[in-house]
C-alpha cells in the first residue's frame, strides 16, 4: 500500500544526554537495534526519508524518544528538555512538512505548566499535531515517585488538550529504580518491550478511562501503540470484572464499558507489533476505526513493518479497511494533518494502489490472480 502514515516514530536531539534525555547506549549495545540507534534517531531527512520512499510511507509523525521529560524527576530539568525538544522538533519537521509532523513533549510535574507548553506548541510553533506522554512522570528526591494523570489535578491539562483537539499518545517508558528492584530483579529481560512496557501503560490508560476523564472531556482522544498494549485481547474480562456492584464508586459513566470508547476517543496503533492475527483480533474487539498503522522506527524496521502491512495484512483485509488503518483513521484522529503545512488528503484504495484490476496498456486480462490463461505464473 502506498501513502501510509506512521504515527509512533522516534527522534532525538544531539544534546539529549546532557539535558537528562535518552542515551542510546543505555538500552542496548551499538548494533543490536538496527545498526547505529543513536544515528538513526538523529536522522530525519536522510536514511529515514529514503526508506520511507522505498516502502510506501508518505508521512511520519515524530516524537522525542522515551522517556523524554517523563524520565526527569527534577521539575525544572523536565520542563527544559520539553522546551528545547519542542523547539528543535518544530524546526526539523518544518524543513519538510509535507512528509513530517511532530508530537509535543511535556513535563507533567505541573499540569498548568504542561497545558501552557502545549498551547505554546500549538499556537506559537509549527508542525505539531498532538502530544506524546511517556507513561508516568518521575518525581521526588530519589526519582521513585510516580505521577499518574488520572488524578483530578490533571483536569486542567486534559481540558486544554480537548479544547485544542490535540490527541495524546501514551507511550511506554522504563520503570523506576524502586519498581525495577521489587518487580523485575532477576527477570530484567521482561521489564522492557517483552512485557513490562505494556503492563505499565495499559494500567495507566485504564486508570484514565475508569477515572472518568473521557467522560468529563468527551472530545479528548487518547492513543496507545504496540497493538493496544494487550488491552484489546483482554476486553471481555476487563469489562466483565469492572462490575459496578463491586466498584460502585468507579467514576467512569455507568452506562458504558471500556470498549465503548474505542474508535471515537481511544485508538491503537500497530507500532512494533507486526502480527496479522493480533490485528484481526483487535479489529474484532474494538473495530477497524480504532486501529492505525505505525512502525516504531528506529526501534523497529521500516521495511519489516511495511512488508508485513503491504504483503500480509493487505491479503487479509478488504481494501477499504486496509486504507483506513494505513491512512484514513490517522487523518480523523489527528485532524491537524489535514490542515496547515501538512495538507494530507483522504485517499481511495485505488489512489493507494491496493485492490482492483491493474493492467498495463494493451495487456489482455485472464483473471485477477494469474496473468496467463494456460500456465500458473510465479508471483514476482
Amino acid at each position: 500500500m502506498l501513502n501510509k502514515i506512521a504515527l509512533e516514530e522516534a527522534w532525538n536531539i544531539p544534546d539529549a544526554g546532557a539535558l537528562g534525555g535518552f542515551q542510546p547506549g543505555s538500552l542496548a549495545p551499538k548494533g543490536v537495534i538496527g545498526g547505529d540507534l543513536g544515528a538513526n534517531l538523529l536522522d530525519v531527512h536522510g536514511t529515514r526519508l529514503q526508506q520511507m520512499d522505498e516502502n510506501g510511507v508518505e508521512f511520519m509523525v515524530l516524537s522525542l524518544v522515551s522517556a523524554g521529560p517523563q524520565g526527569i524527576a527534577d521539575k525544572e530539568g523536565a520542563e527544559k528538555l520539553a522546551t528545547v525538544g519542542n523547539d528543535a522538533l518544530s524546526q526539523e519537521v518544518m524543513k519538510n512538512p509535507s512528509r513530517f509532523a511532530g508530537l509535543a513533549s511535556l513535563s507533567m510535574h505541573d499540569p498548568e505548566q504542561a497545558a501552557k507548553e502545549l498551547r505554546r506548541c500549538w499556537n506559537e510553533l509549527q508542525g505539531f499535531v498532538g502530544v506524546m506522554l511517556n507513561d508516568f512522570q518521575s518525581s521526588g528526591p530519589d526519582g521513585n515517585t510516580m505521577l499518574y494523570y488520572d488524578d483530578p489535578v490533571y483536569d486542567v491539562f486534559w481540558k486544554t488538550a480537548e479544547e485544542l483537539n490535540a490527541p495524546v499518545y501514551i507511550h511506554p517508558r522504563s520503570a523506576t529504580t524502586e519498581i525495577t528492584e521489587k518487580m523485575w530483579k532477576g527477570r530484567e529481560h521482561l521489564a522492557f518491550s517483552a512485557l513490562g512496557y505494556a503492563n505499565r501503560v495499559n494500567m495507566h490508560l485504564l486508570g484514565i478511562i475508569t477515572a472518568g476523564v473521557l467522560d468529563r472531556f468527551p472530545k479528548l482522544k487518547l492513543v496507545v501503540g504496540h497493538m493496544g498494549e494487550h488491552i484489546p485481547y483482554d476486553l471481555y474480562r476487563i469489562d466483565h470484572k469492572l462490575n459496578r456492584a463491586r466498584f460502585p464508586n468507579m467514576k467512569m459513566r455507568k452506562d458504558r464499558l471500556v470498549r465503548d470508547y474505542f474508535g471515537t476517543q481511544v485508538f491503537i496503533t500497530t507500532s512494533g507489533h507486526f502480527s496479522t492475527s493480533a490485528l484481526l483480533c483487535a479489529i474484532a474487539e474494538i473495530g477497524v476505526d480504532a486501529c492505525m498503522f505505525s512502525i516504531d522506527y528506529p526501534f523497529e524496521s521500516i521495511p519489516n513493518g511495511s512488508a508485513w502491512f503491504d504483503e500480509h495484512v493487505e491479503n487479509t483485509l478488504n481494501t477499504r479497511d486496509l486504507v483506513k488503518i494505513g491512512r484514513g483513521n490517522a487523518l480523523k484522529a489527528f485532524d491537524r494533518l489535514v490542515a496547515g503545512p501538512h495538507g494530507l488528503k483522504e485517499l481511495t484504495p485505488s489512489d493507494c494502489q491496493v485492490g482492483g484490476l491493474r493492467m498495463k496498456e494493451g495487456e489482455v486480462e485472464f483473471g485477477l490472480y494469474n496473468k496467463d490463461w494456460s500456465r500458473r505464473l510465479t508471483k514476482s
